[in-house]
């Protein structure tokens, strides 16, 4: 048992089964002066004075605890990188211009081809230690720098070794659908994106396409996700990334877990999708590292009661591990409050990638928790540009990442 006496502050959203919405993901709990009971990786006791038999105390006076982060959206297994983009991005030349002439994801993906196995696991074991760090304590890892079966499994093994070392739990995607491969043609890449589903579902848990102009159609979308139904994967789709191109009508359409981006939906996809009961995972790094002022319209969501959960988005274009920074970016430019970006980066998160048992500090939830070195919870977003993050602890276990 492990004892977490005398926090300042604990901060957690309401106990929920459903993500949550409208005015409630503006509204958290908060515990002052109270300790947390923790017995193998559960909460068992969340209140003042608690007396236990506990073999490890940690004295948590002035810290505030909060639940861990959970990222939902990531492309974190790569090799390589692609710095030099930036300065292209600075000099005028779009996300889609780089894509069409070899860069971008074609880029990572002979970066990754031509990885091995070992060297892959090393560079992508340094970003799941960085993500901790910062207060991911369960992270969705993508597929899609592979664009071919053997290099598409790679990188799934990587990402479930990753969750297999004791520290960050991971969920697992197979992104195939990613870009169209240089020299493939489409029809035939598409069905052999099919033919790969029955390979990678024992590595991957999710499959997840990129429907928008230069990836996939909606129609090309549609095809791969309902066959990916047929193999028993929740579905995932990144959607509406540039403008409002059908991704997320069909992700209502489709009723997938997710609709992720939505940076270019219009008010009626985000009425369809609410009433299908789609989570829309927002990633404020994206426009940020594309230069870009068009971050999805967090507050037009808010106000119709769609569930929105955040996300880093972490890949090459967009390298970022921090989910502190990510919300920070929910403020200042999605002008969402502390108390909405915490919710959108915990229990909405957590329901995001189907995990039920987290997200929350409550009696009976797993135990994975940050204790913070700030004043107030909201000082994670107020005091931004470091890491306030001072313990991660992960399934009971306080975790040196």
């Amino acid at each position: 048992m492990l004892l977490l006496r005398g926090a300042a502050e604990v901060v957690t959203p309401p106990v929920t089964s459903k993500p949550l919405s409208g005015k409630a993901m503006g509204e958290v709990e908060r515990h002052p002066n109270t300790d947390i009971l923790i017995e193998n990786d559960k909460i068992v006791a969340v209140g003042r004075d608690l007396e236990s038999l506990a073999s490890k105390v940690i004295d948590v006076s002035g810290k505030v605890i909060v639940p861990g982060f959970v990222d939902p959206h990531t492309h974190l297994v790569w090799s390589g990188s692609r710095e030099h983009e930036l300065e292209w991005k600075l000099k005028g030349r779009t996300y889609q211009e780089i894509l069409a002439d070899g860069g971008g994801i074609l880029r990572t993906v002979k970066e990754t081809r031509n990885s091995d196995f070992s060297d892959l696991k090393a560079e992508s074991l340094l970003r799941f230690n960085n993500a901790i760090k910062h207060g991911s304590t369960t992270i969705e890892i993508k597929s899609g720098y592979g664009l071919e079966r053997d290099t598409e499994i790679k990188q799934l093994k990587v990402a479930n070794w990753l969750g297999s070392l004791g520290l960050a739990e991971t969920v697992v995607t197979f992104m195939g659908a990613h870009a169209l491969p240089e020299g493939s043609e489409r029809f035939s890449y598409i069905n052999q994106i099919i033919e790969m589903l029955p390979d990678v579902r024992e590595f991957s848990d999710f499959c997840d396409v990129f429907c928008e102009e230069g990836a996939f159609t909606d129609n090309e979308s549609r095809k791969i996700l309902e066959a990916a139904k047929e193999h028993d994967f929740s579905l995932k789709i990144h959607a509406d990334e540039f403008g409002d191109t059908g991704g997320g009508k069909l992700a209502a359409e489709l009723g997938v877990v997710s609709a992720d981006h939505l940076a270019g939906s219009t008010l009626e996809t985000i009425k369809e999708l609410q009433k299908a009961g789609v989570i829309g995972v927002l990633l404020p790094g994206t426009p940020f590292a594309i230069l870009s002022d068009k971050f999805s319209p967090a507050r037009k969501m808010i106000a119709n009661n769609l569930p929105i959960a955040l996300a880093t988005d972490c890949n090459p274009n967009c390298y970022t591990e921090s989910m502190q920074f990510i919300q920070q970016l929910a403020v200042f430019r999605m002008k969402m409050t502390p108390a909405e970006a915490l919710v959108a980066s915990t229990i909405n998160a957590a329901l995001a990638i189907e995990k039920t048992d987290r997200g929350c500090i409550a009696e009976g939830w797993r135990a994975d928790l940050l204790i913070c070195d700030i004043p107030d919870y909201r000082h994670l977003t107020y005091h931004f540009g470091v890491n306030h993050v001072e313990t991660v602890i992960i399934g009971g276990k306080v975790i040196d990442a």
